[in-house]
């Protein structure tokens, strides 16, 4: 003998009435931001201008060291901070990564780096070249002061 089996699917009456609910309250919400003229989407706060940009070029000597130099100030090549040999493995990563972007675009090294403090005082090595922006805080303290060291103005070779 075969079995009868029902397809109708039962749904209780209060859970349509609060999913009807909810469609009108969204619709009604939505209505009521468009007329009073806000715009009912959520938005990150478009940052002011920066607290400070240098212009920053990176240079590996012969003798292993990194050499940055700062192009803000004048038009004369200033360094403004040596990584050693065998530290400053972050920096290293990060300009490795940036350097590699380049390439990939043709691009040469003449072009300055940016970095930027943020009015939050976030930290943000930019390559304007390439569009490319490392928001450096993601990385931790430490790894933030390697790159804020060479914000200070006067800030000696290390």
């Amino acid at each position: 003998m075969a079995e009868q089996h029902s397809h109708q699917i039962h749904v209780p009456k209060g859970a349509l009435i609060a999913a009807g609910v909810l469609i009108l309250l969204t619709i009604t919400a939505v209505a009521a931001f468009r007329i009073a003229g806000l715009d009912p989407t959520a938005r990150i706060p478009a940052s002011d201008r920066p607290l400070e940009v240098r212009e920053l070029r990176f240079e590996d000597s012969p003798n292993g060291q990194v050499l940055v130099y700062d192009l803000t100030d004048d038009a004369a090549d200033r360094v403004v901070h040596v990584v050693q040999p065998g530290e400053g493995g972050f920096i290293r990563g990060v300009l490795r990564s940036m350097a590699r972007s380049r390439r990939a675009s043709g691009i040469g090294r003449e072009h300055p780096f940016l970095l930027i403090t943020e009015p939050n005082g976030t930290l943000v090595l930019e390559d304007p070249q390439t569009g490319e922006r490392i928001y450096l805080p993601a990385f931790g303290p430490t790894n933030i002061e390697s790159f804020r060291s060479m914000l200070a103005s006067d800030e000696k070779p290390q």
